[in-house]
């Protein structure tokens, strides 16, 4: 289907062309960490106990396209993701991952994606205030302290609470997406992904309900009052047979400085595949570990940024309905920017993971991580 769909696309713009000029773009984001952890459950979770990480990764972005007379534009996207040295294998893209995806953006239209994507909902998405490569969700402190309800790997996929307070669930699973033009600093996006499965996803893949379609809606809204720089967003998706979610967003600028915060919401309803609520130590019965499918997440932020340097303080929790599975995240990162190429890292974090109230299953401790990234 996404072959047939980007062909369209290919055959609908190139058929209102008229004269303009090709267009490319590339980037690459390498960066390494240095981490050392300590921990409060050393004779729980051993295994994963080292206390030095030196988790790595490296992103290559690239596009070409063609770019017509009256500015509209047509591009395919190409990117590589590759990572190493995790503690618990990256549970975003494992050690490797790509996307691939054709754009038409036009000014007066909107912007058509088919391919590899996040849904809509996630794109037009804010909340509490990133510092570069460390993100609020889907933190990479799990790098540094595992988190067990967080984890995929070569043989498990398991979450037992949600990992984002953006609707991530399909995650770039290969969909049709839409936004629509601006208008009054307001924006609202569609998309549909046919199956929502995704190796950078949160659907279970031991489960039997990973193989439906998703939709998903999403609104922005850009304003300025007294001075204040608001942004705000709405998000709702139906992943089919599988559940429901909404999320809400909110982010304040002035004068560098940014605070901001985010929460979302999971449920399921009757005609959805019921959540199986046997034992966690069942390891037969790994579908159990999808309690993200209903729980809730939020997050809040504070961040300033100065020329080169920006720092943030975040605050991250996600709770499973019915369970005692939660999760608790506080970071303080920092980074400095020698130029546009070379920025260094220096983090401060704590978590605290806890799952169905036996020792085995939980883990707490803090991380103090060095890192350098290179960016072309």
């Amino acid at each position: 289907m996404k072959k047939y769909l980007i062909l369209g696309a290919v055959c609908a713009a190139c058929s209102a062309a008229n004269a303009g000029e090709f267009v490319y773009d590339y980037g690459l984001t390498a960066a390494g960490f240095y981490g050392y952890s300590d921990y409060d459950y050393a004779d729980s979770y051993r295994a994963h106990y080292k206390h030095n990480h030196t988790p790595v990764l490296a992103e290559v972005r690239s596009s070409a396209g063609y770019r017509f007379d009256n500015d509209d534009e047509l591009r395919l996207g190409l990117e590589a993701q590759v990572a190493g040295g995790k503690e618990i294998e990256d549970y975003n893209h494992g050690k490797w991952g790509e996307n691939v995806y054709l754009t038409y953006d036009s000014e007066r239209y909107g912007e058509l994606t088919v391919g590899q994507v996040y849904n809509a909902a996630y794109q037009l998405a804010v909340g509490a205030p990133s510092v570069g490569l460390w993100r609020v969700n889907n933190s990479p402190v799990t790098d540094f302290i595992a988190n067990p309800n967080w984890q995929r790997n070569n043989r498990v996929a398991s979450y037992r609470t949600l990992n984002s307070t953006f609707l991530n669930t399909d995650a770039d699973a290969p969909k049709l997406s839409y936004t629509t033009p601006e208008f009054y600093n307001t924006k609202a996006a569609f998309s549909y992904a046919p199956e929502s499965y995704s190796a950078a996803g949160l659907v279970n893949r031991h489960s039997k309900y990973d193989n439906r379609s998703s939709y998903a809606a999403g609104l922005y809204n850009y304003s300025t009052v007294a001075g204040v720089e608001i942004e705000s967003s709405l998000g709702y998706a139906y992943n089919r047979k599988n559940n429901q979610e909404a999320s809400a967003g909110l982010s304040l600028y002035r004068k560098g400085w940014t605070l901001g915060g985010s929460y979302r919401k999971s449920w399921t309803d009757s005609h959805d595949y019921s959540l199986n609520e046997r034992k966690a130590d069942d390891v037969y019965r790994a579908e159990y570990f999808d309690g993200y499918r209903r729980g809730h997440a939020f997050n809040v932020g504070l961040g300033y940024e100065i020329g080169p340097f920006k720092t943030g303080l975040s605050y991250f929790a996600a709770y499973a309905d019915k369970t005692d599975n939660k999760d608790k995240i506080v970071s303080w990162a920092n980074r400095f920017a020698f130029n546009k190429y070379v920025a260094v890292y220096l983090i401060g974090a704590y978590a605290d993971y806890k799952g169905n109230g036996k020792v085995e299953d939980n883990n707490r401790g803090y991380a103090a991580i060095a890192g350098l990234e290179i960016t072309y």
